[in-house]
């Protein structure tokens, strides 16, 4: 299991991404500015921490 205190000090040093709000209940954020540094972007929900890792091939795969 992942530090989730590490996993937000890293979300706040790349305080540049940037964020589209479509209607205010849905928000998306484009892929390459969640992977601008790294293949990889860890996911806290509901208490549990998530890979999200982007292959060689630009597929995107989610693993607990």
């Amino acid at each position: 299991m992942y530090d989730s205190t590490k996993i937000q000090s890293q979300a706040m040093q790349h305080g540049n991404m940037q964020v589209t709000e479509t209607p205010s209940y849905n928000l998306a954020i484009d892929s390459s500015t969640l992977f601008a540094h790294s293949n990889v972007v860890y996911i806290q929900h509901h208490g549990e921490c998530y890979l999200l890792r982007k292959t060689r091939s630009g597929k995107l795969i989610l693993t607990k």
